[in-house]
């Protein structure tokens, strides 16, 4: 048996029995709705002081009754019919208690999303409906919705309205499938507290939100809202106040979202609480970040650091999340390199932890033992980080005529990369591109991708590349070296590449820290700047050489031989009892050779 939805309890049983005789309801097939049904409707609204919505398909029979306020009257009905090719074949004719009939952006918003019919909105004042307006989407272009009223009920032109609707209509059937839904429809959820710092003009909260917009995207999300909340603290249980709650699940139902991403870090009673008030799956950014980890990973090495760091990530909220780690429909958040279901139990989780852990322990020195042949090889080892989506595969690609995938994206790459750079001076260098940053980038990921992030650590020099068009910057540089410093490479040399150059105006050039380090503006789409560019990187790398002049005893072969694997040499003439070397070394192995020197450098 049909009943009333919504908010029924404390409502009286004589109330709730007119309600349901709605069901009985017949309205004309030639008519949108009846004067009656407008009058018993701002009735019963008045009595109770809250929304009324009723829905009714083509053939006039009401298929749905809700009672309410503007976040609580539900939809269920027309969600199960819903199709993006075609009207839901129903119409929503609803009360504005005390207040006009013109429609909010919520009824337009349900209006757009839903492919109402029309969607109709009784304004009531002094027990009695005032005013009616009716929106129905535009003939011309479904994007855009065209208000027709106020209405008079005893002077509707409903052959008018239902042209608009026929024609709206086909537009929607001669959409291409393609258009149909394939993304999830998320909405974006940030807070900006006291604590945000300013950052030239605009708050941190409101940059760290632009970067989840794209973060969002890179996972494959449609965005269809966006909720920032500004409060002096954060809500213990949900991050957001009662009122932006409140908010937030009218978006969900108005814009049909599958998914809601906090800029927040969420523990796992939080995720859990906010899960069950907005009844769909809630991600923080980390978990948003890790899912794009995910989809990125290509090598065997990086397969395993994803996964570890879900694990990680996983664990501690196994408790809060509750059935969040069962779900199998998959979608952003919960897909990865490995399990598709986690297993609930933390001691399976924590054993496959430790078996990660030893599978790139097994990594981490098969590196080392190639680490160590570049070492006595003694060739330099240069590496490029940077905030993600700067350039750094671009740059890696333009320099060693390497194809790495290079994409307008965050986290492209996730897979390290090395490449030989032939120098001007006639040297070779190795060029390793690292994972790119990123604000607030989760300390498990850091942890996981350790094995990867040692040949920062172990580098020569570390080359920074950032956006120079990007008005945050200076910021990035900044969240880099404070990488860099929890890495323990923050006394590594570094070489700042402001890359995409070509993108700022001629009148806008960027200086920064010349004073303090060397600082080269290039663009490496354009290959532009590469040559300044290896000249800086000879300069910082042997800025340390010296040149020498040696005589070595013929009989001293081996020393010979050490020269040619450890320095550059420039020059060898041999006589009967010495051989006369010129060589450039590095100023910390002139003690080795310095009882054969024979002159200053």
């Amino acid at each position: 048996m049909l009943q009333v939805n919504g908010e029924i309890e404390g409502i009286k049983n004589s109330i709730l029995e007119k309600l349901n005789g709605f069901y009985t309801y017949q309205i004309p097939r030639d008519q949108l709705w009846t004067q009656e049904l407008i009058e018993q409707l701002a009735e019963i609204s008045s009595q109770v002081n809250k929304e009324i919505a009723v829905y009714a398909d083509r053939k006039g029979r009401i298929t749905d009754v809700s009672i309410g306020n503007h976040s609580t009257v539900k939809l269920a009905e027309v969600e199960q019919k819903r199709s993006l090719q075609r009207l839901s074949g129903t119409r929503c004719i609803h009360t504005h208690p005390k207040s006009s009939g013109l429609l909010s952006s919520m009824d337009i918003s349900s209006l757009k999303q839903l492919n109402l019919d029309a969607m109709i909105a009784i304004g009531i004042r002094n027990n009695r409906a005032e005013d009616l307006y009716v929106g129905i989407l535009s003939a011309t272009n479904i994007e855009e919705v065209n208000i027709f009223g106020p209405l008079a009920a005893d002077i509707d032109d409903f052959a008018f309205l239902f042209q608009n609707i026929e024609d709206a209509d086909n537009i929607l059937r001669k959409l291409p499938a393609e258009k149909a839904k394939t993304s999830e429809r998320a909405i974006l959820v940030g807070l900006q507290t006291r604590y945000s710092r300013d950052l030239y003009g605009i708050s941190e909260a409101e940059v760290s939100f632009a970067e989840l917009e794209e973060l969002a995207k890179t996972a494959g999300a449609l965005i269809v809202g966006h909720l920032m909340q500004k409060k002096e603290t954060r809500d213990s249980s949900t991050i957001i106040g009662p009122g932006k709650l409140e908010e937030l699940q009218q978006m969900i139902q108005t814009r049909q979202a599958d998914l809601v991403i906090f800029d927040e870090e969420l523990t796992g009673t939080q995720q859990r609480i906010l899960e069950e008030k907005l009844g769909l799956k809630v991600l923080s950014r980390t978990g948003l970040i890790l899912d794009i980890f995910a989809q990125h990973a290509r090598s065997r090495e990086g397969i395993l650091q994803v996964e570890l760091a879900q694990l990680e990530y996983r664990l501690p909220r196994l408790t809060g999340t509750g059935v969040a780690l069962s779900r199998l429909g998959g979608g952003i958040g919960t897909r990865g390199p490995g399990e598709t279901k986690l297993e609930t139990d933390r001691r399976h989780i924590r054993s496959q932890i430790v078996h990660l852990r030893e599978r790139l322990d097994d990594i981490r020195r098969q590196r080392g033992v190639l680490r160590g042949n570049r070492q006595k090889n003694n060739i330099p080892v240069l590496s490029i980080v940077g905030y993600t989506n700067a350039g750094k595969s671009t740059l890696l690609n333009a320099l060693c005529g390497s194809d790495v995938l290079a994409e307008d994206k965050l986290f492209a790459t996730l897979d390290p990369t090395t490449r030989k750079l032939p120098l001007n001076n006639g040297s070779t260098v190795l060029l390793s591109d690292t994972v790119g940053f990123i604000r607030r980038l989760p300390p498990n990921l850091l942890d996981a991708f350790k094995s990867t992030l040692e040949e920062v650590v172990l580098s020569d020099q570390i080359l920074i590349v950032a956006d120079a068009a990007d008005p945050q910057v200076e910021d990035h540089i900044r969240i880099v070296d404070e990488i860099l410093a929890e890495l323990g490479a923050g006394s590594k040399p570094t070489l700042i590449v402001l890359n995409k150059v070509d993108r700022l105006h001629p009148d806008n050039r960027i200086s920064l820290w010349r004073e303090t380090r060397p600082v080269v503006e290039i663009s490496a789409l354009q290959r532009s700047g590469l040559e300044e560019l290896k000249q800086a990187i000879e300069k910082e790398l042997f800025s340390d050489h010296i040149r020498v002049s040696l005589e070595i005893p013929v009989s001293d072969g081996a020393a010979l031989a050490w020269l040619y694997a450890n320095t550059k040499v420039l020059e060898v003439v041999y006589d009967e009892q010495v051989t006369h070397v010129e060589a450039e070394l590095a100023a910390s192995l002139l003690s080795t050779v310095e009882r054969y020197r024979v002159s200053a450098p």
